[in-house]
């Protein structure tokens, strides 16, 4: 028995996904970012004044160590990031945000924001609340990096 394809989660979900990854990439283009160097920035504007090592920012948004090295090779040289020597571990570089990053990622996910609420405009909070839990946990069962819950304040 053939199976209607279109109405399964995996499906739907990876539609939905390249939907939304489409129209992000049209707004990051705005800010000449790409999906990396919009994660990266975002990741480190939550940690600022900390760093992160690039295998963790890369680990953090979901691309290979080698996509995230050249996003923050351009970030560095946008002078949107700084990266020094870690100061225990010397082999490690930690990346950090500069004030002119974190403005820029700011400003992006302001704009981001617009195709998120487009997105979500037919859930009510409880739904998106929920909807939230439901991805968390199957992010947790394919043992992706599940971000800690921050309150808005943080």
């Amino acid at each position: 028995m053939v199976r209607d394809y279109g109405q399964r989660l995996p499906y739907m979900m990876r539609m939905v996904s390249n939907a939304l990854s489409q129209q992000f990439e049209r707004v990051l283009r705005g800010f000449s970012l790409n999906h990396a160097q919009f994660a990266a920035l975002a990741q480190l504007g939550l940690e600022h004044p900390d760093g992160l090592s690039g295998a963790e920012l890369g680990y953090r948004a979901g691309v290979t160590a080698q996509s995230m090295s050249a996003a923050v090779a351009s970030l560095l040289d946008r002078g949107l990031v700084t990266r020094t020597p870690h100061p225990t571990h010397g082999r490690i570089l930690e990346v950090r945000i500069t004030g002119e990053g974190l403005e820029l990622i700011e400003r992006a996910q302001a704009a981001a924001k617009r195709v998120e609420d487009r997105a979500m405009a037919e859930l009510t909070p409880a739904q998106q609340d929920e909807l939230r839990s439901l991805l968390r946990q199957i992010t947790r069962t394919l043992d992706l990096y599940v971000p800690e819950i921050r309150s808005p304040s943080s």
